[in-house]
């Protein structure tokens, strides 16, 4: 099984296998609340040298996930800038609540955004509030970038120098 996979990779090629994984980190990241696990893939993906550029692909591997990652975001994102419409007839003390949510994304948006992207935790909330609260679009993608680029260049790294250490570890 393992030697089909590698034969499929090998077809594509490395522009196809960017392309592949990129779509498919969009993809993963835009399902709400029940994330695709593309993290999986890029850990033993990171430890082929596909391009020939040794300790560099993992670092092309982590900033194309990472980007890809960052557009699929934006689904919460819209599914809360959706939801304002729901909220027009809230309560007052409601409207209250999502101005100070506002006023708190303002202060720290861009350093929280960014620190739940990296982390493995639930960020899909962090999406809907952001447009519930109608953040700058702009600012949410630049948190989601400064989080998710690094988050998948780590995984990445992990994986090529893991999954290298344990081949020569175990002599394959």
């Amino acid at each position: 099984m393992i030697d089909a996979l590698l034969a499929f990779l090998i077809s594509v090629g490395p522009i196809g296998l960017l392309l592949g994984l990129f779509f498919g980190s969009i993809i993963a990241n835009a399902s709400l609340f029940l994330p695709l696990p593309i993290d999986l893939l890029i850990i033993p993906l990171a430890s082929i040298d596909f391009f020939g550029l040794g300790l560099f692909t993992p670092l092309i591997l982590g900033i194309v996930v990472g980007l890809g990652a960052s557009i699929g975001e934006f689904s919460g994102y819209f599914i809360g800038l959706a939801g304002i419409k729901s909220f027009e007839a809230m309560k007052k003390e409601e409207v209250e609540k999502l101005k100070l949510l506002k006023e708190k994304l303002e202060v720290v948006g861009i350093p929280l955004i960014a620190f739940f992207a990296f982390t493995p935790l639930p960020f899909d909330l962090i999406g809907v509030a952001s447009g519930l609260a109608k953040y700058s679009k702009k600012k949410f993608f630049l948190g989601c970038l400064l989080g998710k680029i690094p988050r998948y260049i780590v995984l990445a790294y992990a994986g090529y120098f893991g999954i290298n250490f344990l081949i020569h570890f175990f002599g394959g």
